[in-house]
C-alpha cells in the first residue's frame, strides 16, 4: 500500500509541474507567491498613506490618533 501512496503522490507532483510548464508557455505565472502583507499594511494603503509601518510619515490621520500622537497630532514633522 505505501508504494501504491508514493506512485499516485509522484504521478499527481509529474501532472502539476507539466501543468505549469504548459501555463508558463501561455505566459500565466502560477507559482505561489507568499504575500506578506497585513492588515495593517493594505489599510494604510488604502488610506493613501505610502510610508511602510516602521516609517514616521505612516502615523497620518486615523493612525496617529490610534497612537496618540503623529504628524498633525502633536508630532512636528514635515514632509519634503
Amino acid at each position: 500500500m505505501p508504494e501504491l501512496v508514493q506512485t499516485l503522490t509522484a504521478m499527481n507532483r509529474k501532472q502539476t509541474e507539466e501543468r505549469k510548464f504548459l501555463a508558463s508557455l501561455q505566459g500565466v505565472d502560477l507559482e505561489e507567491k507568499q504575500d506578506d502583507t497585513s492588515f495593517e499594511d493594505i489599510r494604510r494603503r488604502a488610506l493613501g498613506v505610502t510610508a511602510s509601518a516602521d516609517d514616521v510619515v505612516s502615523l497620518q490621520g486615523s493612525f496617529a490618533d490610534e497612537a496618540g500622537f503623529g504628524i498633525g497630532a502633536g508630532l512636528g514633522y514635515i514632509k519634503e
